[in-house]
Order: structure tokens, then C-alpha cells, then sequence
């Protein structure tokens, strides 16, 4: 089965037509998307930026992640023939593989300059390829 098959399964899928059908559904899994990364971007941010104590970011990076990748798996299921078509999809899904290498990296040693300075380009990478999904 190739992805492009894959993906067509996907988007056939109940739910995925519900989400893509009904009224509500599509923008209702959009909103959460958003939130969820904000509640994300402000946990990530904040050890970069030193402003929050290490054990409340901890906490919101991870309810936050696990509500970001709910919440996307939803958004793309509802059109997954559309993203994988989509460079700025394909872009921004290299984007987080490289986010969490760094993350890797930098929870290995002490979190660096270097880390830090690579994990917010790359943020800002992310939140750029999220919008060119909508218009390329």
C-alpha cells in the first residue's frame, strides 16, 4: 500500500468525514489545534527564555504536546489526501523530526545557546510551514 493510499484511507475514515463534513467539526479541530500549540509555544518558550520553574514547564509541554498531536492527527485526518500533497505539510512534519533531535540533543547535555537558538528558528520555521499548508 503506498502513503498516498494510506492517507486516502485515512480521509475515508468515519471519523475523518465527520470532522470533514459536519459544520462544526473541521473549525472546532482547528480551534483546539491552535490552543494546544499555544499551551505548547509557551512551555517551550519559557525554559528558553528562563521565566517559568522547570517543573510547571515540564507539566504544560506535556499535556500541551499530547494535545497537539490529538488534536492534528484529527486536523490531518480530515483531509490527508490534501497534506500529503502539500510541500509545506511535507516541510513542516521535517521540521519537528528535527525539533525533537534537537530536543534529544539538548536534554542529553546542558541546554545551550546554541540549543536554545536552534529550537526557537525552528519554532518559527514550524509556525510559518503551519500557514503555508492553508495556501500552497
Amino acid at each position: 500500500m503506498t502513503i498516498l493510499e494510506w492517507c486516502q484511507r485515512i480521509q475515508d475514515a468515519w471519523l475523518s468525514r465527520t470532522i470533514a463534513e459536519t459544520t462544526w467539526g473541521y473549525p472546532i479541530a482547528g480551534a483546539l489545534h491552535v490552543l494546544a500549540i499555544a499551551l505548547v509555544g509557551g512551555a517551550v518558550l519559557a525554559p528558553h527564555l528562563r521565566v517559568l520553574a522547570f517543573a510547571e514547564v515540564r507539566w504544560f509541554r506535556c499535556i500541551g504536546l499530547t494535545l497537539v498531536v490529538l488534536t492534528g492527527v484529527l486536523v490531518f485526518a480530515s483531509g490527508a489526501v490534501g497534506y500529503y500533497g502539500s510541500s509545506s505539510f511535507r516541510i513542516k512534519m521535517a521540521l519537528l523530526v528535527l525539533l525533537s533531535l534537537n530536543a534529544i540533543a539538548s536534554s542529553r547535555q546542558r541546554r545551550s545557546k546554541l540549543h536554545s537558538a536552534i529550537s526557537l528558528t525552528l519554532w518559527a520555521a514550524v509556525i510559518f510551514a503551519s500557514r503555508g499548508i492553508a495556501f500552497f
